[in-house]
């Protein structure tokens, strides 16, 4: 075996972060089966003592429509009087997605004039805030729902933010919670489970250079 590549179950050495976040995380049971594509496992934000909310194992999936669906594993779970807040600022960061996308990548490709002057970064910059101003301000609008979602085969409590079909759901598992994202419909069919963290990608991209 060349030992340049990575063992199956294991991270790469500059993922020592992810082993560290040892333990069950979230993920979706057989994503083809939804026509969904693994396409980013990645620990976001950092370790705060004071807000267990800040760092979480994400994976992140894509339909073949190109829609985004993401399951985020919280460290720990969020204080009942912040839960609130993590489902709309989750359900807040969906719907911005494009324009995240939009403001980081300005490049404008050659039209038959050759190259057009591209828009001020500053005024697309304040077009952006105040569109995401916009979006929290409709997701703060839109009601709370506390109902249920199934984990593992079983129906937990959940708070749930459904905004222009997009869904962010809360979930507590064990001494952890996950954050679901993405289409609604989808939110609602997927299987989501919960198992020992481990690098899929990796072992996926190995398999398919055999």
């Amino acid at each position: 075996m060349d030992e340049t590549e990575p063992r199956q179950g294991r991270w790469e050495p500059e993922d020592a972060r992810m082993s560290r976040f040892s333990g069950l995380v979230g993920e979706v049971d057989d994503p083809l089966t939804w026509g969904l594509d693994l396409e980013e496992e990645a620990v976001t934000g950092h370790d705060d003592a004071h807000d267990p909310t800040c760092e979480r194992f994400l994976r992140a999936y894509r339909t073949f429509a190109g829609e985004s669906l993401e399951v985020e594993t919280l460290r720990a779970a969020a204080a009942d009087d912040v839960v609130e807040d993590v489902v709309r600022a989750a359900a807040s960061g969906a719907l911005a997605a494009p324009l995240h996308a939009d403001i980081a990548a300005p490049v404008e490709p050659d039209g038959e004039g050759g190259a057009r002057p591209l828009p001020d970064f500053a005024d697309e910059y304040q077009d952006y805030r105040s569109a995401m101003r916009a979006i929290v301000a409709e997701v703060d609008r839109v009601p709370l729902e506390r109902t249920r979602f199934a984990v593992d085969g079983t129906d937990a409590a959940c708070a749930r933010v459904t905004v222009r079909d997009v869904a962010a759901v809360y979930v507590p598992t064990g001494d952890r919670a996950l954050v679901i994202t993405g289409p609604a419909d989808l939110v609602d069919r997927v299987d989501v489970v919960t198992r020992p963290i481990r690098p899929q990608l990796q072992d996926d991209e190995r398999g398919s250079r055999r």
